[in-house]
């Protein structure tokens, strides 16, 4: 079982605001499938959004689809 990454875990893996992060681990609202692959990349955790892809699909999705925090 992954261990999940607080809310400050994932400001600093990501720079999303402290309100997003906290409805991504709530589940009050889904990530980006761009935004999901950074967390999993930076935390280790696999968002639910990335269930049912292969290690090999998010390699590729993170070349065609890369997630760049909002200027």
């Amino acid at each position: 079982m992954q261990s999940i990454p607080t809310i400050s875990d994932l400001r600093a893996a990501t720079g999303i605001s402290q309100s997003y992060a906290s409805m991504i681990l709530n589940k009050s609202r889904d990530p980006s499938r761009g935004l999901a692959i950074r967390i999993l990349r930076e935390t280790g955790w696999r968002h639910d959004v990335l269930n049912g892809l292969t290690d090999d699909q998010i390699a590729t999705l993170e070349t065609i689809e890369p997630w760049g925090a909002a200027a």
